[in-house]
């Protein structure tokens, strides 16, 4: 009698289990993915600029000290302008020999000739027309490259929820049309997945010689950026 028992709940479960695969199978044949996309356009609000001073010397701690005063002189006048010392970081000091060359141009890394100091800045400006003006005084301060320059936003999350919402309630309009289509009604969303994307400024690399003479500063435009999301997103279909 137990034997019987046990049987008859063991193919109970199996059935219960065959049933409950059986509505996963048809659930998921009654399910629609969709993409959908959201684009954001905004005007940038931030410039980030990134100078290095390098400065030679026949000593190791002649190049450091002459480097050291020539980036405490570009640190002083940007200050000078405005830019609040939260906007200004160090991101890279180095001392680096520079070797003797051999008659076929190869480095004598047995003859150390003079060295080489390099201080790295980075600044960000809150005000994109001030961008110009910025360069054109730590060019003439003493920073001898402008490694690299772009323009984003100070606060790119508001951007990015907006652009969120617009690929949801894209991608929603899409399985509604879809649905109606093939004779079924839109259920509720089951899943939805993310990404996002920008369309920064692209980076300007210029290397500027401690002599060149700028008469004016260089002019910034802002343009426009967007920020872009795209979304898949699985529906079920009733």
């Amino acid at each position: 009698m137990r034997h019987l028992l046990a049987g008859l709940i063991a193919g109970l479960m199996l059935t219960a289990c065959a049933l409950e695969e059986s509505r996963a199978d048809d659930h998921q044949r009654r399910a629609i993915t969709v993409q959908g996309e959201g684009i954001v356009t905004g005007t940038p609000d931030i410039a980030i600029l990134r100078f290095s001073v390098r400065t030679p010397g026949e000593g190791a701690a002649e190049a450091f000290s002459a480097n050291s005063n020539q980036m405490r002189s570009v640190v002083d006048v940007l200050k000078a302008q405005g830019i609040e010392p939260r906007d200004l970081q160090t991101d890279q000091i180095s001392l680096s020999p520079v070797y003797d060359q051999n008659s076929r141009g190869y480095q004598d890394r047995r003859r150390i000739v003079a060295y080489e100091a390099t201080n790295s800045l980075t600044v960000r400006l809150r005000d994109i027309e001030a961008a110009g003006a910025a360069i054109d005084t730590a060019v003439r301060a003493g920073a001898n490259e402008l490694q690299s320059f772009r323009m984003g936003f100070d606060d790119p999350k508001s951007m990015q929820d907006e652009a969120r919402i617009a690929a949801v309630k894209n991608a929603k309009a899409k399985a509604e049309a879809m649905a109606e289509a093939a004779g079924a009604r839109l259920g509720p969303v089951l899943t939805i997945n993310a990404s996002s994307s920008s369309s920064p400024q692209p980076v300007m690399m210029r290397a500027m010689a401690m002599e060149a003479d700028m008469a004016s500063p260089a002019p910034i435009e802002a343009g426009e950026q967007q920020v872009q999301v795209r979304v898949t997103a699985v529906f079920e279909l009733q």
